[in-house]
């Protein structure tokens, strides 16, 4: 490129002369304005004669056309006429009803023709001759019904003679009379047809010399282009193909033109863009840096919060089991709820920070939408019972199937069912139904007998914190739960949208990319902890159980709730090493393990307890805050019994540990299946 430039260099500016010479002094705008101007103007007035000429051209086609519906209407009123009279002639000389039937569809349709033929008279000025038409067709009429009339009557035909005689005087007259108003119209025609050809020819020779034009005019464009600026043009293309691609510029001839600033410009973006390379190349980094930053700060939040609310519940869950008189049990029962509602409000807020950074992990795989939908609404029973509330399922397609997250879609189910709960009025109704929605859709919707929402409420509902006006009522919530749900629903790929009629309920609609239908198969009814036919065996009784925690409030939470277990004894650990070499001492039944302690993770300490032959076989049972799905998913992979996250259901750790002793009282490994 660079010897193609050396060796065909621009003319030096003494070299051209006269007209050649102005040229090539004018800027690109003013060549831009001649080569395109100068058409244009030709352009814009052959474009102008031919729209004046369209337009005489319509003008003549409406003359032309009122013209034909003058003729066509009275020829249509002549017709009618003589149909009418044919057929009473024919009923006089039959008497046989069969014949007036032409006479009676005449008066069903003649009004209307006789109003056509008034609104074309008048369009063309003919309203004298109309009107003799309209008044003689009238008197057609009249004659014809009289002749009916007679004829009904049982008159003779000789004596019919002279009223057929002034009936036919009569229809002569309207020939004549339609005959005298189609003349004008139609000579008219023939007129109006010749001139519409006239300008029909015209148009199509404006259109070729437009078209011969335009070519011209572009011809002479790209000759007055391409004698002076292309190769210049072309040299600043590729440079600025280079320049998109990051290569470095070609060298070209300097210029004080436009197309010479051009390239001077390429110049100061390549130095630019190098700039603003190695920025971004450190802006790249920060996030980076800064992306971390937050999933370190969610996981440590999530577990700073969790480990004071595992004590609160854990304690108070102890108080529960305890005798207490009815009030100081009204009080524990409004902690336990309100430390709950806490840790939900927790989970939520965390939930929404991992979308907004992009960190949320999904699994998105085929599910049957309507086993997730009974759980959910078995999970939300009891809440809808306490305000006689009746939960109806519709699924109208059973196998119905969608790509989702099962976990996250049962999230946002029971996010919206507790919406309709808490928003429905007492005695009413919810029905969550299913169906297709489209080619490749699936969805839910969940509706509520409630008091509906105003128009404006719509999509303020789903902004966080808003409650509209909820906040003064009795009605719990965070205003959360709807903006979560959303946000979950859009992280599968789905869609949450909302429709109301104010005092008439809500529906939302859960619209989810369709998967194919997959057969729902009910799950057997779960067998008893203990195997049938053996003893019910209590929780932890007579199981050695090793905690690894460096949280002594959690060990004591645990400690008091196996002191009612007979026989149960616990050990426990601060740290890692201090775990693992205890393990191999005692051989416990069971292990618990935190994950977060001060010498090791407790991942680690899994790994090491499971590649040594003498504490594989223990059952781990891994309980931390953690509540970072890929962090359950590996663990459990990795050889965890079960993963139960802080704060701890003491009831679904005791149902646990009676797992673990009834198999090791009948000499069966305990198994149980990672959650999906």
């Amino acid at each position: 490129m660079r010897s193609r430039e050396a060796g065909s260099a621009p003319p030096r500016p003494d070299q051209a002369h006269g007209l050649r010479r102005w040229w090539l002094d004018l800027s690109l705008r003013a060549k831009g304005l001649i080569v395109v101007a100068v058409p244009l103007i030709a352009l814009m007035g052959i474009i102008s004669a031919n729209l004046q000429l369209q337009h005489s051209e319509s003008n003549e086609r409406s003359i032309s056309t009122n013209a034909r519906n003058l003729s066509a209407a009275a020829t249509q009123v002549l017709a009618d006429a003589v149909n009418a009279e044919t057929s009473i002639r024919g009923y006089g000389m039959t008497r046989d009803p069969i014949f007036l039937a032409p006479y009676t569809l005449t008066l069903t349709t003649i009004g209307a023709e006789r109003k056509s033929l008034r609104d074309a008279a008048v369009t063309e000025g003919a309203g004298r001759q109309q009107q003799a038409v309209d008044a003689t067709t009238g008197q057609v009429l009249v004659q014809l019904a009289q002749l009916k009339s007679a004829v009904s009557r049982g008159i003779s035909a000789e004596s019919l003679v002279p009223a057929l005689g002034n009936q036919k005087a009569t229809m002569d007259l309207l020939r004549r009379q339609v005959t005298s108003l189609a003349a004008g119209p139609t000579a008219l025609v023939a007129i109006e047809r010749n001139k519409i050809t006239t300008l029909q020819t015209r148009i199509e020779l404006l259109d070729i010399a437009g078209l011969v034009l335009a070519l011209l005019a572009g011809l002479a464009g790209v000759a007055l282009f391409t004698s002076s600026i292309a190769h210049r043009v072309s040299m600043n293309a590729e440079n600025a193909r280079r320049l998109g691609e990051g290569q470095p510029l070609e060298p070209i001839t300097h210029a004080g033109d436009e197309i010479g600033r051009l390239a001077e410009s390429h110049l100061r973006a390549e130095a630019l863009l190098t700039r603003r390379a190695v920025e971004l190349t450190a802006a790249r980094d920060a996030a980076m840096k800064a992306t971390q930053a937050k999933n370190s700060f969610l996981s440590s939040t999530s577990h700073e919060l969790r480990t004071p609310l595992n004590s609160i519940l854990g304690f108070t869950q102890l108080l529960q089991l305890s005798e207490l008189s009815a009030e100081d049990s009204d009080g524990v029962d409004r902690i336990l709820g309100a430390g709950r509602h806490l840790l939900a409000l927790i989970n939520e807020l965390i939930d929404i920070a991992r979308i907004e950074s992009g960190d949320l992990g999904l699994s998105l795989e085929p599910v049957s939408v309507r086993p997730v939908i009974e759980e959910a609404c078995q999970l939300m029973a009891p809440i809808a019972a306490e305000r006689s509330i009746r939960i109806i399922r519709d699924c109208a397609h059973p196998d119905l199937a969608g790509f989702v997250d099962r976990q996250r879609l049962s999230q946002v189910l029971v996010n919206l069912i507790s919406n309709a709960v808490k928003y429905n009025h007492k005695d009413g109704s919810i029905t969550i139904s299913c169906a297709e929605a489209g080619t490749g859709q699936a969805s839910i919707v969940v509706t509520d007998t409630g008091p509906g929402l105003a128009p404006d409420d719509l999509e303020r509902i789903f902004i966080p914190f808003e409650r509209l006006g909820a906040e003064r009522t009795e009605v719990e919530g965070t205003g959360i739960g709807l903006p979560l749900a959303k946000a979950l629903t859009e992280a599968m790929g789905g869609q949450l949208t909302v429709s109301s009629v104010l005092g008439q309920g809500a529906a939302f609609t859960v619209s989810l990319t369709r998967a194919p239908d997959l057969i729902h198969v009910p799950a057997p009814s779960p067998a008893p902890a203990a195997l049938a036919g053996g003893p019910q065996v209590p929780a932890g009784a007579g199981l050695r159980v090793l905690y690894i925690e460096d949280n002594p409030a959690n060990v004591e939470v645990v400690a008091r709730y196996l002191r009612g277990r007979p026989n149960a004894r616990l050990l426990s650990a601060i740290s890692g090493r201090a775990g693992l070499e205890c393990a191999v001492r005692d051989v416990p039944d069971i292990i618990l393990l935190d994950l977060h302690l001060p010498d090791l993770q407790g991942e680690e300490v899994l790994n090491e307890l499971k590649a040594d032959p003498a504490t594989a076989a223990i059952p781990v049972i891994v309980l931390s805050a953690d509540a970072s799905r890929g962090v359950i998913r590996r663990l459990l992979a990795g050889g965890a019994f079960a993963y139960l996250t802080k704060p701890i259901e003491l009831a679904e750790l005791g149902e646990l540990l009676d797992t673990c002793a009834a198999a090791r009282a009948h000499a069966q490994p305990a198994i149980r299946s990672a959650p999906a």
